[in-house]
């Protein structure tokens, strides 16, 4: 089961960063540095997400669905950390650019571990 949902989100994960890149460069011609930089820090992040998910299924699996919305609000706050630091408000749209693919990437992270509360329930 995890393997499956481990696929899952992987694949959608790289689907969205596929999408948002195509849309990027061939409908509105922006410049793609600054779109890698962020999918570089998303991908760090959600990795990171990920694997704090896992360790914290292993240690207390009661715990899992609270310590999500920790790690939401940490992944929000490290996102306004890095926000001036890219430069987000020289690019057209950026509010839709760069909001979308987060919360797509959180809804992948709390999907991850409704399915490993499940899992657990099964069981």
């Amino acid at each position: 089961m995890q393997n499956k949902s481990n696929i899952t989100v992987g694949v959608l994960f790289f689907a969205t960063f596929i999408v948002h890149f195509c849309l990027w460069k061939f409908l509105f011609y922006l410049d793609e540095v600054i779109l890698i930089k962020f999918y570089l820090f998303l991908s760090i992040i959600f990795m990171m997400m990920m694997t704090l998910i896992l360790l914290i299924h292993k240690r207390v699996p009661q715990f899992l669905g609270v310590s999500v919305l920790g790690l939401v609000l940490i992944k929000f706050v490290l996102m306004y950390l890095i926000k001036n630091k890219l430069h987000f408000e020289e690019i057209p749209g950026y509010k839709y650019h760069f909001i979308l693919p987060y919360f797509v990437l959180t809804a992948l992270i709390t999907y991850y571990a409704i399915q490993l509360i499940n899992y657990d329930k099964k069981q």
